[in-house]
């Protein structure tokens, strides 16, 4: 089967592929509410049966995963492909242009929640498959899909799924393809992900509620008090001061330096992307690029207390929280770093918070030589001209390829189809017709280049 017939479907095919994207990303699949997510599983197996797949859903006691299947006539390999289909919550509505879910298109791009993370990056799959089959009535390999629906809510029953449905998942590699390209416009290729523990903080003050802001010379403020203990967590040097935060982080091997050395980061290009001037500690170049996949976060994700309303209100606010995550690197544990973010907090001088946990992801990484690595790095050759950018790990977090390979006992590769800049988790986001188009063709040419190997 050569691949590049199958380009030629996409390029004669280009209508009913994007048709095919607008009509997944207009079904809403919020994993944090359920809005529509049983709806949004159910389209799925539709569309897979009418391409000829077998598909259902699965449930793990959280949100249906779809998983579906595709024997090919001719390879005895297997490949299993890990996406999701939930979408992060469309707030604030404001900063919509347009109807979050209205895959409106204007010039190249297709805009809505979910069109790069992950939709797009699915459907690019899936009209890989539906390609095959037209042409060939085949596929070039054995193929197996997970469609995860609460992958935006850190997958919490993802372990239990695979541990109750083992039989289904065994296969020779794992691919997964989520997010979008480098700030450079370059396709990544990554061997695992960051880690990722979430909590809440909780202070508490008075029992009477909020009180008339005079009685501050009595009664102890809970901002105050979250204030104080916040800067106990990170210094101005950006150093976490946890104790032992620090103690299990694996360093880049020399192969990983290398990689970050010739993965052509460019410090002009990302502080463009990302809308600054320097760098955190003034960190450049490949030093840069190894600070964010290599060292773990402490980040305040959100504060609310008290009133900042219009005009003022004279207030002693009874309650503060505070919304963390944590980015965390080989070899860190979630566990042990949440206990001891707990045990810190235990050993201030003020006390009367409550620490919740809201979830969390393993730090994940997978061999960065092996017959799938090297079909994705051929594939992504192949079809973009400026070629990939390879890095050991995403600074993004998730239980994908090499998270699922490593459970099942194979080599998995991360990468993603959309455009830079696709305003990720934001109002607005987008996929460009070409960047989705050029991912079919790119999922492809891995199928292919994998039925080789």
């Amino acid at each position: 089967m050569d691949e590049k017939a199958i380009h030629r479907w996409v390029e004669e095919h280009e209508d009913d592929c994007v048709k095919a994207l607008q009509r997944l990303v207009r079904q809403p699949s919020v994993a944090a509410t359920g809005e529509g997510v049983a709806e949004c599983a159910d389209m799925l197996v539709e569309t897979m049966r009418s391409i000829g797949m077998e598909a259902w859903a699965v449930t793990a006691g959280g949100r249906p995963f779809v998983y579906g299947r595709l024997a090919s006539k001719s390879s005895n390999k297997t490949l299993i492909i890990y996406s999701h289909y939930d979408v992060e919550r469309v707030e604030p509505l404001e900063g919509w242009e347009d109807a979050p879910y209205s895959a409106v298109i204007k010039g190249d791009r297709i805009y809505g929640r979910g069109t790069t993370d992950s939709k797009g990056n699915l459907m690019a799959h899936l009209m890989a498959v539906k390609a095959y089959r037209e042409v060939y009535g085949d596929v070039p390999v054995n193929l197996k899909f997970v469609f995860d629906g609460e992958e935006e809510i850190s997958s919490p029953t993802i372990d239990r799924f695979v541990a109750e449905n083992r039989s289904l998942l065994d296969a020779d590699a794992a691919f997964s393809l989520d997010g979008g390209f480098d700030a450079s416009d370059k396709p990544r290729i990554q061997f695992g992900n960051s880690g990722l523990l979430n909590l809440e903080i909780v202070a508490t003050g008075s029992t009477a509620g909020d009180l008339h802001s005079a009685r501050a010379r009595l009664v102890e403020s809970p901002v105050w008090k979250l204030v104080w203990l916040l800067s106990t967590m990170k210094g101005p040097d950006e150093k976490i001061l946890i104790d032992g935060f620090y103690d299990n982080i694996r360093k880049p091997t020399a192969q990983e330096r290398k990689l970050l050395e010739d993965s052509g980061w460019d410090d002009g290009e990302q502080m463009k992307a990302l809308g600054v001037t320097r760098f955190l500690t003034g960190v450049k170049g490949p030093d840069a690029l190894e600070r964010l996949l290599f060292q773990p976060t402490c980040n305040i994700t959100g504060m609310l207390t008290g009133y900042v309303g219009e005009f003022r209100k004279s207030i002693l606010p009874a309650r503060a929280f505070v919304k963390m995550d944590f980015r965390l690197v080989p070899d860190q544990n979630t566990d042990d770093i949440f206990r001891k973010i707990k045990a810190h907090i235990a050993r201030q001088p003020v006390n009367g918070f409550e620490v919740i946990h809201l979830g969390a992801v393993p730090p994940s990484y997978a061999p960065l030589d092996s017959p799938i690595s090297r079909s994705v790095l051929d594939a992504a050759s192949a079809v973009y001209p400026q070629g990939p950018i390879v890095v050991p790990r995403s600074d993004g977090s998730g239980k994908q390829a090499p998270w699922l390979g490593a459970q099942i006992g194979v080599a998995g590769v991360a990468s993603g189809v959309g455009p830079p800049g696709w305003h990720g988790h934001a109002p607005n986001e987008f996929i460009t017709t070409g960047h989705f188009l050029n991912g079919v063709k790119f999922a492809a040419t891995v199928y292919a280049n994998f039925a080789r190997a």
